[in-house]
């Protein structure tokens, strides 16, 4: 039987907690379905999980009992994946499949190739769907999500290992020689990098990382890029 779990941000969690925000109250009464009395299970984003009681009210609900069960370091190496701006359901795939298989860190980015428009309230869109893939997934640290950056952005940015996805790269087996504690793996958009962006790229030390013998889609290279580094790395 699988555990009701909520987010509540860490600053928020004391010995008892009232809920009257409506969002969250819809959630625990109409979604969630958490009957009085219930034990539910908090976790904050940050590597900590709680247990409490449940008790509703008129308006709200009241969490008390609470008592820390779960505390988690974050993972030996933390995964980054940089991805192109898509079609919004391939980035809500790509977040909540990434999530599900560990990612740490996400960085949108266009490039020449990519969709260039993205409308200012997408990163709140984007950050629910990652609350709610790590709720659940159950994990207990929520993945950071950072501002859609240009392509240029991020060559200069430092990480142990930098990879991006390519059909001729080596094999991850050849890459890895050591465990590192911090990895940054991009793919690129629908038409591949250009030829200056992948000069970019190498002269910036991204690997050339192969992830198949076939070509794969943005959101399938993404997702599988990441699932295959937790599990070569964590």
């Amino acid at each position: 039987m699988s555990k009701i779990r909520i987010y509540i941000e860490k600053e928020y969690i004391s010995k008892s907690i009232i809920i009257k925000e409506k969002e969250l109250f819809h959630k625990i009464k109409d979604v969630l379905r958490c009957k009085n009395n219930e034990t539910i299970y908090i976790f904050d984003g940050f590597g900590k999980e709680y247990s409490a009681k449940l008790e509703y009210f008129k308006n709200n609900i009241l969490l008390s009992n609470i008592e820390l069960i779960r505390n988690q370091e974050p993972p030996l190496c933390k995964i980054t994946l940089g991805f192109p701006i898509l079609k919004e359901e391939k980035i809500d795939f790509i977040l909540q499949k990434s999530t599900e298989l560990g990612a740490w860190k996400f960085m949108p980015f266009i490039s020449q190739r990519s969709l260039k428009v993205v409308v200012k309230n997408k990163l709140d869109r984007w950050k629910k769907i990652i609350i709610e893939a790590t709720r659940q997934s159950d994990r207990l640290w929520i993945p950071n999500l950072n501002n859609v950056l240009k392509f240029n952005e991020i060559l200069d940015k430092k990480y142990s290992i930098k990879f991006f996805a390519n059909k001729e790269g080596e094999n991850l087996n050849n890459l890895l020689d050591k465990k590192y504690p911090d990895v940054l793996i991009i793919v690129g958009p629908e038409g591949d990098f250009s030829e200056d962006e992948y000069s970019l790229l190498i002269r910036n030390n991204f690997l050339p990382l192969n992830l198949s013998k076939n070509i794969l889609r943005v959101e399938t290279a993404s997702i599988f890029a990441v699932g295959i580094l937790n599990y070569f790395l964590n």
